[in-house]
């Protein structure tokens, strides 16, 4: 563990969020193992880098709710739990998503977890958990 591990997690986020910004199913997966577990801020869930590739595809796709939207995260706190385990604990914002139901908010404020492990000298995703921040809910 040392400086350049946190600044390499956090260099990942940013790099998933660039993806994101692109709207590129291959870069959003990049950094995922192969049986990566990702929950999204809506519950879906996919056991496998293959399946959350698929789900952005569809999500990032010319009908998509997030074909326009883009993604910043300001906040993140690393913590290691081994020299090669590590948490991303993040607070981040999805602007733009094309409103199409009750679902949909132009403005999403999200609080994340990723869990991670350091695989011959490239950290990787093992597990995602997103959740929405919902107004008038934090104590």
């Amino acid at each position: 563990m040392s400086q350049s591990d946190e600044e390499a997690i956090r260099e990942l986020e940013h790099r998933f969020n660039e993806a994101w910004n692109a709207h590129d199913p291959d870069g959003l997966v990049d950094s995922l193992v192969d049986a990566a577990q990702f929950i999204t801020v809506d519950g879906a869930w996919s056991t496998s880098r293959e399946e959350f590739r698929a789900l952005m595809e569809r999500l990032h796709g010319p009908n998509g709710p997030f074909r326009s939207s883009r993604r910043r995260t300001p906040e993140m706190h690393v913590r290691f739990v081994t020299p090669d385990i590590a948490i991303l604990n993040s607070r981040f914002w999805i602007d733009g998503e094309a409103l199409e139901d009750e679902l949909c908010r132009e403005s999403r404020e999200s609080v994340g977890t990723r869990v991670l492990r350091k695989v011959d000298g490239r950290w990787r995703i093992l597990a995602t958990q997103n959740t929405d921040v919902r107004p008038g809910r934090r104590d």
